[in-house]
């Protein structure tokens, strides 16, 4: 076959199809065994509601989307943030039903759904819309206008979305506070005894916990049905499959040396690993797939580390002051211990990091280093640090330079 025929029955892809830094990677894919068969049980069990934990990054979404697509299964995912209620919750997902529901359905969406129940469905839909006009001629800020009305429950959302068969994915679930967390346990235990024989609806929780009782631990009813998924960080392994892929959708090549770097660079994050690669890809003019197989040299990965530094300055100052806006006290803990961690080698243990401070404050109890790596570790303070077995790290390499670089 020659090279123009063989090239018109290749896909062909754009390159933002291919490597995606910012949504879930579809082309460049790489499968987690595994995983994918936990979910792939927990998803096919009745009744089962399903918590996905790891640290961010871990690819939770990622690796959901893709069962979930390969299912067939329709979704509605609300994510969570630090100010989110239970009732902001409902709403969103209220909001996210209306094309199931709407008079324009396909029959094959509305299937399930009753005349009746799409009734209902409009007549909650009216409700809010005229709770939010009656107050807007008062009020401007409009989104603050927007309330449960008593016929919305949490039992009629359920019913709503079991209808459509739906799963209902709530993604960041570790953002709310700990009295929205129970209300949402809750919930998940009223969608376990609500949900129709035959249908596969249910809710699944992401959330950047070390452990999925995290999530379990606001409804002891939840324990034994709940599926517990743990996703952890790729593998180098796992991040070289991933520009392999990409390399292969697009037609062109990388060393082996090229790629292991991006692994190296990428510290177990798929999403640096895709933007790293972008770059790349965009700095030597591969827009699409190519025609004819195409060398991206070792040379270019340095433009691409300095564009994506530079990209990121902007979300690096904002995350260093928000997670040194803390009650200094004595000390100015945070900032202690990024610099302790920023200046020794790669996982560096509680011990090294104590002691580094110690040095020039002599004074410095071990018990703040103790609680402010915790924190550091933990969402409270953006996951900022990565503990593994007892060995402390940054999660993002490119922060840890800028931490340095605040230093010079």
């Amino acid at each position: 076959m020659c090279i123009k025929n063989w090239f018109a029955k290749r896909k062909k892809y754009e390159l933002a199809e291919v490597f995606t830094p910012t949504v879930s990677a579809e082309v460049a894919y790489t499968h987690r065994d595994d995983i994918e068969k936990q979910l792939d049980k927990a998803i096919d069990i009745p009744g089962k509601q399903v918590v996905i934990f790891g640290h961010s990054g871990s690819g939770k979404t990622t690796v959901l989307k893709h069962i979930l697509n390969r299912k067939n299964i329709r979704i509605i995912t609300s994510a969570c943030t630090a100010s989110s209620t239970i009732e902001s919750i409902i709403l969103d997902a209220f909001d996210q039903l209306n094309p199931y529901y709407v008079s324009g359905s396909t029959e094959s969406v509305k299937k399930g759904i009753s005349g009746e129940l799409s009734a209902e469905y409009h007549n909650i839909a009216r409700s809010i819309s005229s709770t939010v006009s009656a107050f807007s001629e008062i009020e401007h800020e409009v989104n603050k206008l927007r309330v449960l009305p008593p016929q919305l429950t949490e039992q009629r959302l359920c019913h709503f979305i079991c209808s459509a068969d739906l799963i209902w994915v709530i993604e960041d679930f570790h953002k709310v506070n700990d009295d929205e967390k129970i209300k949402i346990s809750q919930m998940m235990k009223l969608f376990m005894d609500r949900t129709p024989a035959g249908r596969k609806s249910k809710i699944v929780v992401l959330g950047a916990a070390e452990h999925g009782y995290e999530v379990c631990k606001y409804d002891s009813e939840l324990n034994n049905r709940v599926a517990e998924v743990e996703v952890p960080l790729l593998t180098e392994g796992e991040i070289k499959n991933i520009i392999q892929l990409g390399c292969k959708a697009l037609n062109i090549s990388m060393s082996d040396n090229l790629i292991a770097n991006i692994a190296q660079y990428s510290n177990c994050l798929a999403t640096i690993a895709h933007q790293l690669a972008y770059n790349l890809c965009y700095n030597s003019d591969v827009k699409t797939t190519q025609k004819k197989t195409k060398v991206i040299s070792d040379e270019k990965l340095n433009k691409a580390v300095e564009d994506f530094t530079s990209e990121k300055q902007d979300t690096y100052n904002k995350l260093y002051m928000e997670i040194t806006k803390h009650n200094k006290a004595k000390f100015s803990n945070v900032e202690l211990i990024l610099d302790a961690v920023s200046s020794l080698d790669d996982n560096v243990i509680h011990r090294d990091i104590f002691d580094y401070i110690a040095k020039n404050n002599p004074d410095y109890p071990q018990s703040n280093a103790s609680a402010y790596l915790a924190k550091l570790c933990s969402p409270t303070l953006n996951e900022v640090l990565r503990n593994t077995g007892g060995r402390y790290s940054f999660s993002d390499p490119f922060f840890k330079a800028y931490v340095r670089m605040k230093k010079v």
